[in-house]
C-alpha cells in the first residue's frame, strides 16, 4: 500500500476517534439541559438521532479496521482501549438519559451549584447601594476685612436604587450637606450653616412603562427646573451652583413632594420633543416660604441632533404656587441652551460642553411686588482622559434692595479614576459697589457603588 493511502487511513481513524469522544460530552449536555427547555419526546428524538449517527461512525470504524488490517498495519498501542472507553460511556450515558426521561426531570443539580443559586436570587432582593463623599478646603480673601481659611465636608450621600418589578422602579437619596464659605456671598457675621443630621433629599418610585411612552413619578424629588434643578450637588460642573439658582430656589435647588407625568415624547423634522408637568407642595423656603399649598410646574424641551459629534438641546419652563397663610404668589420662568461636541473616534479624550441659563422672578406679598433676573454662561472643556477646564460667568439681579453681583468661575478637574477627583476652583464675587472678593476652593469627591457620581 503506499504512503497516501496509509496516510489517508490513518487519519480516518484519528477523526473517527476524535467523534466518538466528543459525542459523549454532546449527549450528557442535552440530557443535563434537555428537560429544562424541552419536552420530553424532544429529547427522545435527540438521542434516537445521536444513536443513529454513533451507529454509522462504527460502521465507518469498522470499514476502515478491514482496510487497516488488509494493509498489514499493526494496530497503535493502547488503541483496543481508546476505543472501549468511549463504548462503555456511551451505554452509561444512554441509560442516564433513559432514565431522567422516564422520571420527566433534569438529573439533580450538586449541592454547591444549588447553594450558589438560591444565594444569587437573594442578592437580586437586595437594592443597589452607592455612597459619595464631598470634602472641600476654603480659602477666603475678601476685599474688605480678613481672611480665614477653612476644611468642610460639604456633603455624604447614601443611595438605595432598586427595579421593583416591569413596570417600575425606587430611588432614595439620604444626603448630609454643608454650605461651603464664599467671599462676598457669605455675609461674614454669619457662620455658614453646618449640616445636620441625614436627610431624605429624593425618595420616590417612578412608573416607566406606562402607555405612549409615559411616566409617572410619585415621591419627593429635584423637579424639571431648567439645567441643573435635578443635578445633585456632587456630581455639577463646579463645586457651587450658579448664583441665579441660589437666588431663586435655595442653596439646594427646588426639591419638593408631589407628583410628576412625562408627555410622550415626539419628533418634528430633525427636532425631537420632551414635555413634564408637576403637581407639588410648595414648601421651597425661598420661592413658598415654607409653605404647604399646590405649586405647579411645567417644562418643554427640544433636542436637536446636529450629526455625530454634536447636537443643541433648548428648554423653557415655568413655576407657579401660592402661600395663603402669608399672603403670597410666587411665579419663577426660565429658558437654557445647551450644546454638547463629543468626537467618536475621542470621546474620551475630548469633550466640549456650552451652558446657559436666564430666570425671570416675581413675588407678590400683598401689595408689594418683586422681582429678581439673573443668568449665567459655563463652558467646559476635556482636553485630555483626566483633565477637564472650565469658566463660569454669573449675574444677578436680588428679589430684595441689595446690589447686583457678578461672579466668575474658573476651575480645573482631574479625574485619579472615575470613582475619585479632584478640583480646584476660584471665585471671583463682584458686588455692585463693593470691593472684589476672592476665594479658592480645593475639592475632592469620591464615591463607591453602582452610581458613581450621578447627575440624577
Amino acid at each position: 500500500m503506499d504512503l497516501d493511502k496509509l496516510g489517508r487511513i490513518t487519519g480516518g481513524i484519528g477523526l473517527l476517534l476524535a467523534s466518538m469522544l466528543a459525542a459523549p460530552f454532546a449527549l450528557a449536555q442535552q440530557v443535563e439541559e434537555g428537560p429544562q427547555v424541552a419536552p420530553q419526546d424532544t429529547i427522545l428524538s435527540r438521542i434516537s438521532l445521536l444513536e443513529a449517527r454513533i451507529d454509522s461512525l462504527a460502521s465507518e470504524l469498522g470499514s476502515l479496521k478491514v482496510a487497516v488490517a488488509e494493509a498489514g498495519i499493526a494496530p497503535l498501542p493502547g488503541q483496543d482501549e481508546l476505543e472501549a472507553a468511549p463504548q462503555d460511556e456511551l451505554e452509561a450515558l444512554r441509560a442516564a438519559a433513559r432514565r431522567a426521561v422516564q422520571e420527566g426531570g433534569a438529573p439533580a443539580e450538586e449541592p454547591g451549584e444549588a447553594a450558589k443559586s438560591r444565594t444569587s436570587s437573594l442578592q437580586l432582593l437586595n437594592p443597589e447601594i452607592s455612597v459619595t463623599g464631598d470634602f472641600v478646603g476654603a480659602a477666603t480673601a475678601p476685599g474688605e476685612g480678613n481672611g480665614n481659611v477653612s476644611a468642610i465636608p460639604r456633603e455624604f450621600e447614601f443611595s438605595f436604587q432598586a427595579v421593583i418589578d416591569p413596570f417600575a422602579r425606587t430611588k432614595i437619596f439620604f444626603t448630609r450637606e454643608e454650605e461651603v464659605p464664599i467671599a462676598g456671598l457669605t455675609p461674614e457675621q454669619e457662620e455658614p450653616e453646618g449640616g445636620g443630621q441625614f436627610e431624605i433629599e429624593e425618595g420616590y418610585v417612578d412608573w416607566v412603562a406606562l402607555p405612549a411612552g409615559m411616566s409617572v413619578k410619585l415621591g419627593q424629588f429635584r423637579q424639571e427646573l431648567g439645567l441643573y434643578n435635578r443635578w445633585h450637588t456632587h456630581a455639577l460642573l463646579e463645586v457651587d451652583r450658579p448664583l441665579a439658582t441660589v437666588e431663586f430656589v435655595g442653596e439646594e435647588g427646588l426639591i419638593q413632594a408631589g407628583a410628576s407625568l412625562a408627555l410622550p415624547i415626539f419628533q418634528t423634522g430633525p427636532a425631537t420633543h420632551s414635555a413634564w408637568f408637576e403637581i407639588t407642595s410648595g414648601t421651597n423656603e425661598v420661592l413658598f416660604a415654607d409653605g404647604n399649598d399646590p405649586s405647579y410646574l411645567g417644562r418643554v424641551q427640544s433636542f436637536f441632533d446636529l450629526g455625530p459629534s454634536s447636537y443643541i438641546q433648548i428648554g423653557a419652563d415655568g413655576v407657579w404656587g401660592r402661600n395663603d397663610e402669608e399672603d403670597l404668589t410666587s411665579r419663577l420662568y426660565s429658558v437654557d441652551l445647551s450644546y454638547r461636541w463629543t468626537p467618536p473616534g475621542a470621546a474620551l479624550y475630548r469633550d466640549l460642553i456650552l451652558k446657559g441659563e436666564w430666570y425671570w422672578a416675581h413675588q407678590g406679598f400683598g401689595g408689594e411686588a418683586l422681582d429678581g433676573t439673573g443668568g449665567y454662561a459655563q463652558a467646559l472643556y476635556k482636553f485630555t482622559r483626566r483633565w477637564e477646564a472650565g469658566v463660569r460667568a454669573d449675574y444677578v439681579k436680588r428679589f430684595d434692595p441689595r446690589p447686583k453681583v457678578f461672579q466668575l468661575v474658573p476651575s480645573v478637574t482631574w479625574w485619579q479614576s472615575e470613582w475619585l477627583r479632584l478640583r480646584l476652583q476660584g471665585n471671583i464675587v463682584k458686588n455692585e459697589g463693593a470691593p472684589t472678593d476672592f476665594t479658592l476652593l480645593l475639592q475632592a469627591m469620591w464615591s463607591v457603588g453602582p452610581h458613581r457620581h450621578e447627575a440624577y
